[in-house]
């Protein structure tokens, strides 16, 4: 298998919190996102057709992820997979930290961001009752949830917000890790200012 290293800047609390909980479960950390990545860069591409970042919207993105503050850590991939991913991230004009820890973030879905989300925190809930049953055998329970970790989650977010985990809007503190922004969400832009000149 042809591999790459890639270098990656996540947020060190999100860092810190999804290491110890792969640390728990015994996974690998670049092995398990190399998996994730496969599948995820897709649904990426996929939801952010038609949509290329502006200069601004990029560098503003950008300087909220580092205002954060961020660890700088190198994760070994699939080179396709790699190649891949600059293309998508080149083509939309994306930061592709922000696309990482969003990733991060939502495959953590930590009860806060379940609560902010207003996202049932069970798959038992009887909104997600639609959904796939988990196999009760264990290896079988776990290979389905790798095959496609955000399935639950995605189906939960489409149902309230009629969008994919990519787009959904994050609280403002977390503005870091957008995959789009609009430049009328973007402070200094003439998008944003007359947007805000038509509430006078």
């Amino acid at each position: 298998m042809n591999t790459t290293k890639i270098s990656i800047k996540i947020y060190e609390p999100l860092l810190s919190a999804f290491d110890s909980q792969l640390d728990r479960v015994f996974f690998k950390r670049d092995a398990f996102l190399n998996n994730i990545l496969k599948t995820e860069i897709k649904k990426l591409d996929k939801e952010m057709e038609g949509k290329r970042l502006s200069r601004e919207a990029r560098r503003y993105i950008s300087q909220e992820l580092r205002r954060l503050g961020t660890k700088n850590i190198n994760i070994v991939v699939e080179k396709d997979v790699a190649d891949f991913l600059n293309e998508i991230i080149d083509r939309h004009n994306m930061v592709r930290d922000a696309f990482m820890n969003r990733l991060f973030l939502f495959l953590r879905s930590s009860d806060k961001l379940l609560s902010y989300l207003d996202i049932p925190p069970t798959i038992d809930d009887p909104d997600l009752r639609h959904c796939e049953s988990m196999p009760t055998s264990p290896l079988y329970a776990i290979e389905s949830v790798i095959s496609d970790p955000f399935f639950y989650i995605e189906n939960a977010v489409r149902k309230q917000y009629n969008t994919g985990i990519y787009l959904l809007e994050l609280p403002p503190e977390r503005i870091g890790f957008s995959c789009f922004l609009d430049d009328s969400q973007v402070p200094g832009t003439k998008e944003f200012n007359s947007t805000y000149d038509s509430f006078e």
